[in-house]
């Protein structure tokens, strides 16, 4: 799974966060909305399924119930007993989902991860989490208030903090949800956990990295050819530009960056240079052909 957390900051923000997660889509067929701390929101809730056939009291409902949860939030940040400049009022975080995983995710084990963030993430902050299916994968959005319910204690999670909330909820994942494709290693360094955050959100969104579409270039090449060397230049014809350093290939060229062969998953002797090499030996030895003729003519 993918976790992500963006700040709030202001009242408004707030309210139009709450909007967004609990009106994106039809909430009562394929989702759920579950909360800690919010008081009356289980007779908002009740008066909401008995209103299922009248549109217009239905949505005056889900008005007042959004300023409920607001009001609650806000009567609470009241408490905070340590002023901040720039301070977060709460935190809008997503957890999601490979869309090969979506079998394996019924409402009953979206509200069983839901839950556990919630505990592992700030037991004492209030919450409100609710299910979206709207793209091609399921995703959990939680707001999160940055103080615990009632004391005025912030709730500030350094970045080694945060992740290692990241990782718990990995290892519950593996143990417990047996979810082969969300699987993610927070255990990586920085940078190198970047880009598979950047390119996991991309294969949720059903697109590829410039890394995972150079690298399938490069095993369809090695799968045509089918020898434990392939010449270069079959790799040129397939729009790989390689670079070396000391007269050995190292890695692809890629738009923006540089990928080596290695961390790809190649090793760069099975790439051969052969051919090229014995080309410009011939190249060189017709330029000095062609020099001593043109000294011989003097």
């Amino acid at each position: 799974m993918i976790i992500k957390s963006k700040s709030i900051k202001s009242k408004k923000a707030l309210e139009n966060t709450i909007r967004y997660i609990l009106t994106k889509e039809n909430q009562k067929q394929l989702g759920f909305i579950i909360n800690r701390y919010i008081k009356g929101d289980r007779n908002f809730d009740k008066q909401m399924k008995e209103a299922q056939d009248d549109l217009i009291k239905e949505q005056k409902l889900l008005e007042k119930r959004i300023k409920n949860m607001v009001s609650q939030f806000s009567e609470n940040e009241s408490k905070r007993t340590i002023e901040r400049r720039n301070k977060n009022i709460a935190y809008h975080e997503i957890i999601s989902f490979h869309k090969a995983d979506t079998d394996k995710l019924p409402k009953k084990v979206l509200l069983k991860i839901a839950r556990k963030y919630a505990n592992e993430r700030s037991p004492n902050s209030m919450v409100i989490s609710t299910m979206h299916s709207d793209k091609d994968h399921l995703h959990i959005h939680n707001v999160i208030s940055a103080l615990e319910f009632a004391t005025g204690k912030p709730v500030r999670l350094s970045r080694k903090e945060f992740k290692e909330v990241k990782i718990r909820m990995e290892q519950f994942q593996e143990k417990e949800l047996g979810l082969t494709f969300s699987k993610v290693n927070h255990s990586k360094k920085k940078e190198a956990m970047l880009q598979l955050d950047i390119e996991r959100e991309l294969n949720l969104r059903g697109k590829q990295s410039e890394r995972q579409e150079l690298r399938d270039v490069l095993v369809e090449v090695f799968a045509r050819v089918r020898t434990e060397q392939v010449d270069k230049r079959e790799f040129e014809k397939a729009g790989i530009q390689f670079y070396s350093r000391a007269g050995k290939i190292v890695g692809v060229q890629g738009f923006k960056r540089r990928y080596r062969l290695k961390t790809l998953g190649f090793d760069p002797a099975r790439i051969s240079i052969e051919k090229e090499q014995k080309r410009m030996n011939e190249l060189k030895k017709l330029k000095s052909r062609n020099d001593k003729d043109q000294e011989q003519e003097r």
